[in-house]
């Protein structure tokens, strides 16, 4: 039975491969501009070459199943349906894009900054994306073939400034290495390469344009910024994963928001990774993906919701320019906050801090050498306390030991509350009841009651 069974798929594929190879014979092949938009597109042509229109390569036309793909893809690939969003979407979000980016970097907004790392993955996006539609798209903004060489693709960068986003956002006190630059060095490349062809003669230009080498390093450069940018953003998840299980404190909104961005940039990258895959799959290469109006969507789209998350939370996107330019959301490990612990414990017990009546949160967050935010996020979440019923706890303390202390008697409550470091005796009387559940002078009366 078993032979059977294999005797006879053995011959079912002979005679599929058989059929297959007579149809392939008697196909004939036709070639067809790839979809970029020109009048030619729906022209067939019966020898390979280059298109009359566009000067595009003719890519052989696609059949069975590839065929029926191509129908579907082609009125989204050209002008079609999303051609219309270009001037009123595309351009406007990758100047804008651009704009901005380069004005968080170079400088500030009272005295405020955008992550450094996260301007230039703005500032990448946006290059890239207006870069591709200077020549050879529809409603493309120069007819000059010369804007291909202009050297602003920085793509291959945009994967490690995503990881060292992230980094940033979840190692402590980041500082960055000169070996880091070291992850930047396929863009400096691709840089250097652009930038000669820009200075090159006119002859050379159009060689470079028209020669197959020149396609292939352009398809080159987006499958390595598509494979690097997702080996990048897995690091990125391992970085956060393991910040998530070394904090015992971690800030929610920071986390939320990690979350959601390596999500976007993962989905971007494999989207552009679906349209490499069809385009090798149906066109053979034949067209650049830069092209792709659906690819500029999600890019103008990634770009777009960028804005939106760091415009409508300003507060925790710029960071103050005194605190760490990358970092300004830290987290903290148990080794860590219990050094903490040890040193509020001996600036208010040894040091006895809390007797300044002009301590506040700043002034005490620079004793511990952290920032405000980190030491609200400690006492809050910690200890369970905010700042003033922190500062308060001892306050009230020394006062009922001063007011148990005979050698005190001759001085006033509200004399010892200012020396304990209360300001005013309405703050000084909300604070004792509030721990001690009775008035000053009720406290007293108790004292001398049981003495």
């Amino acid at each position: 039975m078993k032979l059977f069974f294999v005797c006879f798929m053995i011959t079912l594929l002979g005679a599929y491969g058989f059929q297959k190879e007579d149809v392939s014979a008697e196909k004939t092949v036709v070639y067809r501009c790839p979809p970029c938009g020109c009048d030619h597109d729906g022209l067939l042509f019966h020898e390979e070459g280059l298109c009359p229109r566009c000067s595009m390569q003719l890519v052989e036309s696609p059949i069975g199943f590839s065929k029926k793909i191509d129908e579907e893809l082609s009125p989204f690939l050209e002008t079609g349906m999303l051609g219309q969003v270009y001037t009123k979407l595309i351009y406007p979000v990758f100047a804008i894009g651009i704009l901005l980016s380069l004005f968080f970097l170079i400088s500030s907004v009272r005295r405020r900054s955008l992550n450094v790392f996260l301007a230039s993955v703005i500032l990448i996006l946006s290059l890239y994306g207006f870069k591709n539609q200077l020549y050879g798209v529809n409603y493309g903004l120069t007819n000059s073939y010369k804007s291909l060489f202009t050297p602003i693709s920085f793509i291959l960068m945009l994967g490690p400034l995503v990881f060292f986003y992230i980094k940033s956002l979840t190692v402590n006190s980041f500082k960055w290495n000169k070996y880091y630059w070291l992850h930047f060095l396929p863009g400096g490349v691709m840089f250097l390469y652009y930038t000669i062809l820009l200075l090159a003669p006119e002859a050379t230009k159009q060689l470079f344009m028209f020669s197959p080498f020149e396609v292939r390093l352009s398809h080159f450069e987006q499958f390595l910024s598509v494979f690097l940018g997702l080996i990048y953003v897995f690091q990125a998840y391992r970085c956060f994963k393991q910040w998530k299980t070394e904090n015992v404190i971690k800030n929610i909104k920071l986390t939320t928001w990690i979350f959601r961005f390596l999500s976007g940039l993962t989905m971007l990258f494999l989207s552009w990774a679906v349209i490499i895959f069809l385009n090798f799959w149906i066109y053979d290469f034949g067209v650049a993906t830069v092209s792709y109006n659906p690819l500029w969507l999600i890019f103008g789209m990634v770009l777009l919701w960028l804005g939106i998350e760091i415009f409508s939370n300003s507060k925790f996107f710029l960071l103050h320019k005194k605190i760490n330019r990358f970092n300004g959301n830290h987290s903290m490990t148990t080794e860590v906050l219990s050094h903490l612990k040890n040193e509020l414990h001996s600036l208010m017990e040894d040091q006895k801090l809390y007797t300044d009546v002009n301590l506040s949160l700043d002034t005490l967050a620079n004793a511990l050498e952290l920032n405000p935010k980190q030491l609200s996020m400690v006492l809050n979440n910690v200890l369970g306390k905010n700042f003033y019923d922190f500062v308060n706890h001892y306050r009230v303390k020394e006062v009922k030991e001063r007011l148990k202390d005979l050698s005190s008697r001759n001085l006033t409550i509200e004399a010892i509350a200012n020396q304990a470091g209360f300001k005013s005796k309405s703050s000084f009387n909300a604070a004792f009841k509030k721990q001690v559940h009775m008035t000053p002078r009720e406290f007293m009366r108790q004292e001398r009651n049981t003495s």
